[in-house]
C-alpha cells in the first residue's frame, strides 16, 4: 500500500505548489477570486482518511499500537502546525497563522471524522464550505490588522469555489486509490 502515502505526499506537494502559483498578468482580476484553497482541501481529504491511507513516512509517524493513548492526533497536529509554518513561508504570512488555521481544522476533523465520513457529499460540501469561509475570515482580519491589507469579497470566493470543487477533487482522489482503502 505504499502508492496511497505516495498519493497523499505528491497531492500535498502539488498543493503547495498551486498555493503560490499567481495567475498571468494578462488574466481577469475575478479569475483569482475563483482559486480553491488547495492546501486546506488536501488538508482535510488527508486528515479524514488517515486511518486508510498510510503508507512511508505517514506510517512512520502516525502508527498506531496497543499502548497508543492518543498519541495519533498530537502527531497529526504537530505535522499539520510545521506545514502550516512553511505555507506560511510560502505566502509570507505573519508565522503561526496558517499554522493555527491548519490545526484547528485537522483538530475539528480528527474529533468529528466519523460523523463526517457518513455525510452525504453536499452536506461535505457545505461543512468545507464553512470551514474554509471561517479560515478565510480569519486570515484576511489577521492580514488586515498586521499589513493594512483591505477587505473584499475574497473569502466567500475562496470558500465558494474550494466547495465547488471538492466533489471532483474527492472523486479523483477515490479513482486513484480505488479499492486500496483500508478500514
Amino acid at each position: 500500500m505504499r502508492s496511497n502515502g505516495l498519493f497523499m505526499t505528491v497531492l500535498i506537494a502539488m498543493s503547495l505548489v498551486f498555493s503560490v502559483f499567481h495567475l498571468p498578468q494578462a488574466a481577469p482580476d475575478w479569475l483569482g477570486y475563483c482559486r480553491p484553497e488547495w492546501i486546506l482541501l488536501a488538508l482535510i481529504l488527508w486528515v479524514q482518511y488517515i486511518p486508510a491511507y498510510r503508507g512511508g513516512l505517514f506510517a512512520l509517524m502516525f502508527t498506531k499500537n496497543a499502548s497508543d493513548d492518543g498519541t495519533t492526533a498530537r502527531r497529526v497536529l504537530v505535522v499539520v502546525w510545521v506545514l502550516g509554518f512553511y505555507l506560511d513561508t510560502l505566502l509570507g504570512d505573519p508565522y503561526g497563522l496558517n499554522g493555527a488555521i491548519c490545526a484547528s481544522i485537522a483538530f475539528y476533523l480528527l474529533r468529528f471524522r466519523d460523523r463526517l465520513q457518513m455525510q452525504t457529499l453536499l452536506q461535505q460540501m457545505i461543512m468545507i464550505f464553512i470551514m474554509i469561509f471561517l479560515a478565510e475570515l480569519v486570515r484576511t482580519y489577521v492580514r488586515n490588522s498586521v499589513t493594512g491589507q483591505p477587505w473584499g469579497l475574497q473569502p466567500l470566493a475562496v470558500a465558494g469555489s474550494s466547495m465547488l470543487f471538492w466533489p471532483l477533487y474527492m472523486l479523483t482522489a477515490k479513482r486513484l486509490l480505488g479499492g486500496q482503502r483500508r478500514n
